[in-house]
């Protein structure tokens, strides 16, 4: 089985079982099939790097595990909770009450400041009280990633590293048990993505946020706890080499 697993005998937090994904039939040709039986356990406090070259369906899984998209087959518990007969409305509220997103472009918005960016997902929340906390929880995590002195600014006032560190926060506002991360390095210098790269490492091993990501970056997905690749549509152990 080429999946984390853990002997702890409790619920795993993420468990993917013989996911597959197909899409339409072009030109009369058989449908093409990017994923083929993918098997995956994660538990609450790991990390996980997810590599293969672009084009492989990494982001497709992504997808799946983020509810953003339904598999063609197999089944998604997150929690212990099957995902599959959820409606669409349900699905939106749970990405929202458990699941944080960076992406690799960070998708803020250039009329509002870091500060307001970091806030938004907070204000579509059903929990009150995370409402309330959520301000003061977005200086700090802020002030975590070095951003402390540039809560006012905009985007446009940010480097492209310090946009993605605000999309991190963002990410996080809401206090979520799975943060997934999608070339979240993809379109950083060196520097900034090595930056992220420890950022992200911190997060996981210090605040203990569980984290997937996919990435192309052997430099990236070296930090992560557990490393898979993704080929010919399903999981593999990952050597560098």
């Amino acid at each position: 089985m080429t999946q984390p697993t853990s002997s702890s005998g409790s619920t795993p937090l993420l468990s993917l079982i013989d996911i597959e994904k197909s899409y339409d039939a072009l030109d009369g040709h058989a449908p093409p099939s990017v994923l083929q039986g993918v098997n995956l356990t994660l538990e609450a406090g790991q990390s996980l790097a997810i590599v293969g070259p672009s084009g492989c369906g990494k982001s497709t899984l992504l997808n799946i595990i983020g509810a953003l998209t339904r598999p063609s087959g197999g089944t998604v518990t997150f929690d212990g909770v099957d995902l599959a007969n959820k409606s669409d409305e349900q699905l939106a509220t749970f990405r929202n009450t458990h699941l944080g997103f960076i992406f690799q472009s960070h998708h803020l918005l250039p009329q509002c400041s870091a500060l307001e960016n970091v806030l938004i997902p907070s204000l579509v929340h059903h929990d009150d009280d995370l409402k309330r906390s959520a301000p003061q929880r977005a200086k700090e995590l802020l002030d975590l990633v070095g951003l402390g002195d540039r809560t006012a600014h905009k985007p446009g006032q940010l480097s492209g590293g310090e946009c993605q560190r605000v999309a991190v926060v963002r990410a996080l506002i809401n206090q979520p048990k799975l943060l997934l991360a999608d070339e979240p390095t993809g379109s950083l210098d060196e520097d900034s993505a090595a930056h992220l790269g420890d950022l992200l490492a911190t997060l996981n091993q210090e605040q203990g946020v569980t984290l997937v990501t996919v990435t192309h970056s052997p430099a990236l997905a070296a930090r992560m706890e557990l490393k898979l690749t993704l080929r010919r549509g399903r999981l593999e152990p990952w050597s560098e080499a």
